[in-house]
């Protein structure tokens, strides 16, 4: 987990600033106010009129996708900024790793024989959303420092 999101307005960020942040929003639980409980609900959208937040988009556990008015959600619990690898939800988690691995295969083509900054950073956040080991699997990253050399030991 990245942090916990405390509203409409970080939930807004994230999701607007998606391709530099990375990551999802993911709900434990959504409420509606009818009383239909929906649980590991992805975040997918969040529209405003008027710099008022007037509906919000979600993907239900099961695939279902949602668009509700605000004043129909009656609760949102335990909303947090989490990496794709690490969502609950089976449905969405599928989906945005083909969509990152995609974008990675995309960007190492183009920037075949070239190791920028900005490319090496992209790239970092990318392998750590979806995880190194399946970025591993898919691109030859040598830049990038393996899970093992990382790891520091202190004796004494």
């Amino acid at each position: 987990m990245r942090y916990q999101i405390n509203g409409y307005t970080d939930m807004y960020t994230v999701i607007a600033n998606e391709r530099k942040v990375g990551g999802a929003v993911e709900a434990g639980l959504v409420r509606l106010r009818s009383g239909e409980e929906y649980h590991n609900v992805v975040i997918t959208r969040l529209e405003m009129a008027a710099s008022q937040f007037c509906s919000i988009g979600f993907v239900t556990d099961t695939g279902q996708r949602l668009i509700v008015h605000v004043n129909e959600v009656a609760m949102i619990a335990d909303a947090r900024h989490v990496n794709v690898c690490d969502l609950q939800n089976e449905t969405m988690r599928e989906q945005k790793l083909a969509e990152r691995l995609r974008h990675l295969k995309r960007l190492c083509e183009l920037n075949e024989g070239t190791s920028t900054p900005p490319f090496r950073e992209e790239v970092l956040m990318l392998t750590q959303d979806i995880g190194q080991e399946l970025a591993r699997q898919h691109v030859d990253l040598p830049f990038l420092p393996s899970e093992d050399r990382t790891k520091v030991v202190r004796i004494a």
